[in-house]
């Protein structure tokens, strides 16, 4: 009933008394018989109140906003798909901690395929934990499950810091089989970190020499071979490698500045800080073990570079046009 734990007083205004709570609710009884239970507050800035019937359908009603005001959560009226908004917004995080464009586009196709389809119109403050694993379900391979969870489970939290959602079992959900095939259980190496490589997997000289010789072979000739053996004995990502400028190239001490790299998301290609935003410095052999000299040979490319565009411009000679303008030695 609306009476337990509220304290009575005269009306400020007319005959009656009132009802008062905490988080600032203040309950009017029904003036007369079969009148109306009225409740007041004020929320997210602003004058709110609801009525009903009875005392017990009015004391139904306040659990929620019992619920909201005292963790001070307003936006949990809102509806799921305001959720997802916040969700995804770069303006919640800190600049330092902003997402990468491709894992922003990653967890944007996952809510927009898992989550909006399930919580979307529902209020943020009815959304269970049923639905939650509903998301997590529609996921169709191990891969994709694991993406998925991961998305409900940073969406719970978010949701939880934002107002939101209130409840942090929202984002402990994984992945039930129901009546599909279990995925075959992981296997590892007991003793062994999951790291580790076993020595027959790691490419030999001759094994980058045989790589050359049949990308020598190809469209790009020369300068696919340059690519492979760059990346074999500098230790170059591929996304490194492609946004591989003049500037970043010291011939005299033969060392790589590693300040940026290309992603590709959606079939786009960017340019963006290296992997974790951790700008380090690399170096390259003379010749390598398999007597090819990667310096002359870099030196070479470096030199045509300039003369078709200049330091810092892409090489755009030969170069398949989604590649061109990330491009500049290689």
């Amino acid at each position: 009933m609306v009476r337990a734990g509220g304290t009575e007083r005269a009306a400020t205004r007319g005959g009656g008394e009132v009802i008062e709570f905490e988080h600032g609710i203040t309950v009017y009884p029904a003036r007369s018989e079969g009148g109306r239970w009225r409740a007041v507050w004020h929320e997210n800035g602003e004058r709110q109140q609801c009525e009903a019937v009875s005392e017990a359908k009015l004391a139904a009603k306040l659990e929620k906003v019992t619920e909201r005001l005292a963790a001070d959560a307003p936006n949990m009226e809102r509806p799921g798909a305001d959720l997802i908004a916040h969700y995804l917004d770069p303006d919640r995080l800190q600049v330092a901690k902003r997402w990468s464009r491709k894992h922003a586009h990653t967890q944007r196709r996952l809510c927009e395929r898992f989550a909006a389809p399930v919580i979307a119109a529902v209020t943020c403050q009815d959304i269970k934990v049923d639905h939650m694993q509903a998301v997590v379900n529609a996921a169709p391979t191990a891969e994709e499950r694991a993406r998925v969870a991961g998305m409900i489970s940073a969406l719970a939290d978010a949701g939880i810091d934002g107002g939101y959602l209130l409840n942090p079992r929202l984002a402990k959900v994984h992945w039930q089989a129901g009546d599909r095939a279990l995925p075959a259980p992981a296997v590892s190496v007991a003793g062994e970190s999951l790291l580790w490589v076993d020595p027959a997997e790691i490419p030999s000289d001759g094994d980058i020499g045989k790589l050359g010789r049949a990308l020598a072979a190809g469209l790009h000739g020369e300068r696919d071979k340059l690519m492979a053996c760059t990346a074999a004995y500098s230790g170059l990502r591929w996304g490194e490698l492609v946004a591989l400028t003049i500037a970043q190239v010291d011939q005299g001490a033969r060392v790589i500045a590693v300040d940026r790299k290309v992603v590709e998301v959606a079939g786009h290609l960017y340019v963006e800080p290296p992997k974790g935003r951790k700008r380090r410095k690399t170096i390259y052999p003379r010749v390598t073990p398999g007597g090819y000299p990667l310096a002359e040979r870099l030196a070479a490319r470096i030199s045509e570079a300039r003369r078709a565009g200049g330091r810092d411009q892409p090489a755009r000679a030969g170069l398949p046009v989604a590649r061109r303008e990330a491009l500049a030695v290689l």
